[in-house]
């Protein structure tokens, strides 16, 4: 019990509510022990010497290293550890159990960590002393952190909560939360400038670049624009230019025409110039005609900002573009296609192949080097910027080999991430369902037969429980589902039966995250549990459509949302577990809250003819659903 509690129950609320680190003595005999996390395989908190865990993957997506170069870290997000490699050594010396999905990482200025387990909703501290990795101190935050930023002096992190739409700073000496910022909704990666005056923030609900004044604790600017699907922000070393990597939305049909145009999404690279006269955004798409580039998120700064390294998990590389040369900026919503002098330029513009899916990278101080976390290979893999070419790759994987089952699963994991998959491989599965989940715009798929049918994107958790499929619910046959989307959605070649049977595998493995506005023990509030009832109840019936246990009732339903152009009528409710993480609502967006929903179209007037909801009764049932 002392090694569950030394890993999960480091944390101190008080009775005002505020969180506060409890320092946590490393027990004098380490004993081999084996944890069981929701979520999570069975994974070690181990000996240095024996750091197998029982996971069968361990999933790198962050990397951090510290100031003296000699670690590299990675957050785990399979496994729910950090991993510390000795970089000499070129291997991992321990692993260390940090809660579900760790998300980021982070090196502070006196070689120490820090890293989010976003699904735990912790902030963990983490020391490296004699190759070990303690943990020494845990601050609870709730609302699914994400990335994580260190002030220069190493007694602050910045963390962006994604589902609470704000980003809170957090004294690493005391424990407690000493600012808290709103933000755009879905705010995933920060970034701090190099004199620690600013912080940049990406959130993706709507897209969206915010610059906070750490000093003020203050938003100096908000920057919108036309994007999805937000990565890393970085600033240069003076601090007066801030790049960041996205997914543009083009708005176009999924036909062969619109895609090869770049008119469905794209793959570029933002610049906001924040010196004298700043302000502007500006972009620069990294697509070339016939070989796009899918899912950029990872992007490091070197040669004094003479490069920009971007990792795109969707076609698998690294890319590498030369600032000192001049590239074509346009506006950020500009050229669909790369400039054909900048994609023919293999001095300004090269692709690294690395396999697998790097993510998130890293910077080893002036050296030129950077290590990309690469989830699939479960690997990081240390590159040499000036090439780029891969110097060495080291593996963070351990413990048992995966069953059949697991291996289907990672296969399907695989091809539902793969760029390639499309035409010209302009998009993955993952670049509409978010991890599985929805997107923060609507789009047209031609799923249904009809063109101009935009709709918001259905989460693929628990898909297997939750048919009919399609908003409509017109697919019965989930096989014959995924195939089509495959061949239509894609507008890719036939896929093989055994790679349709490994996709479904994955999203058959894929749960609903838990939601991060239930009480600690996962109980409901006083709200949620009022709405609960008024969920239930006769009154709003909502349970007339959504039941069962993922919240998505069989049949189709007529709830006067039906167009005429529509090609099927009614609609199949969709299951609203993790509810909390969608920005529009409804099969066509137009509802922006929850309470535009349930006192709109969904009120009790609009489907039953009741009288609509009290603003009481309003609030507890949106904190219920957001409870689901």
């Amino acid at each position: 019990m002392a090694g569950i509690q030394r890993c999960l129950r480091a944390t101190k609320v008080d009775s005002r509510g505020r969180h506060t680190v409890v320092k946590v003595a490393e027990a004098a005999a380490r004993a081999w022990l084996l944890v069981w996390l929701p979520g999570c395989a069975f994974v070690g908190a181990v000996l240095a010497e024996d750091r197998p865990s029982a996971a069968a993957y361990h999933t790198p997506v962050a990397v951090a290293v510290t100031a003296d170069g000699r670690w590299v870290a990675t957050a785990n997000r399979d496994s729910c550890t950090v991993s510390l490699i000795d970089v000499a050594l070129g291997s991992v010396v321990d692993e260390i159990v940090v809660g579900r999905r760790p998300i980021s990482v982070a090196a502070r200025s006196d070689n120490q960590l820090v890293a989010v387990a976003s699904e735990s909703g912790d902030l963990v501290l983490l020391g490296i002393a004699a190759d070990r990795l303690t943990e020494t101190g845990r601050v609870h935050l709730g609302f699914e952190p994400h990335g994580v930023a260190v002030s220069p002096d190493g007694g602050t992190a910045w963390v962006a909560l994604a589902a609470g739409a704000r980003v809170v700073a957090v004294d690493l000496v005391s424990g407690e939360i000493s600012a808290s910022i709103d933000t755009a909704p879905l705010p995933r990666f920060v970034a701090l400038s190099p004199a620690g005056d600013c912080v940049a923030v990406a959130s993706a609900g709507g897209g969206e670049i915010a610059i906070i004044e750490t000093l003020g604790r203050t938003i100096h600017s908000r920057h919108p624009f036309k994007g999805l699907n937000l990565g890393q922000p970085a600033f240069t070393p003076d601090g007066q230019t801030l790049y960041f990597p996205f997914t543009y939305d083009g708005g176009g049909y999924t036909s062969p025409g619109d895609i090869r145009r770049g008119w469905v999404t794209g793959s570029r690279i933002g610049k906001l110039l924040l010196g004298p006269g700043g302000g502007t955004l500006q972009g620069l798409t990294l697509d070339v005609s016939g070989r796009a580039v899918g899912d950029v998120l990872g992007l490091a700064i070197v040669d004094n900002g003479g490069t920009l390294l971007v990792s795109a998990g969707g076609t698998h590389e690294l890319l590498r573009l030369d600032t000192t040369q001049g590239l074509p900026w346009t506006q950020i919503s500009g050229a669909e296609v790369m400039d054909r002098g900048l994609a023919a330029d293999a001095s300004r513009f090269r692709r690294l192949d690395l396999g697998g899916r790097p993510l998130g990278l890293a910077v080893a101080g002036a050296s030129g080097t950077v290590f990309v976390a690469n989830g699939l290979e479960d690997t990081v893999q240390e590159i040499r910027a000036a090439g780029p070419d891969v110097v060495r790759t080291i593996s963070v994987a351990g413990g048992r080999e995966p069953t059949e089952a697991e291996a289907l699963a990672r296969r399907g994991e695989a091809i539902f991430h793969d760029a390639r998959r499309s035409l010209d491989q302009w998009y993955s599965c993952h670049s509409c369902h978010w991890e599985g989940g929805g997107n923060t715009v609507t789009f047209d798929t031609l799923n249904d037969g009809s063109v101009g049918s935009y709709k918001t994107v259905l989460p693929l958790w628990h898909l297997a429980d939750t048919g009919p499929w399609t908003w409509h619910g017109w697919q019965e046959d989930l096989t014959a589902a995924v195939r089509k989307s495959m061949i239509d959605t894609m507008q890719a070649q036939p896929p093989a039966d055994e790679d349709v049977a490994a996709l479904e595998a994955y999203l058959a493995d894929l749960p609903a995250p838990p939601s991060p506005f239930r009480d600690a023990d996962g109980g409901l509030s006083a709200a949620a549990t009022r709405g609960r009832d008024l969920f239930a109840s006769s009154r709003a019936g909502c349970n007339e459509c959504h039941g069962g246990r993922w919240f998505a009732g069989p049949g189709i339903h007529d709830v006067g949302l039906i167009r005429p152009s529509d090609r099927h009528p009614g609609f199949s409710p969709p299951l609203l577990v993790g509810l909390f993480r969608k920005t529009i609502f409804l099969h066509n967006g137009k509802a922006k809250s929850l309470r535009d929903v349930l006192a709109g179209p969904h009120s009790p007037e609009a489907v039953s003819g009741l009288a609509p909801l009290s603003e009481t009764e309003l609030e507890d049932l949106v904190a219920y659903l957001r409870s689901l």
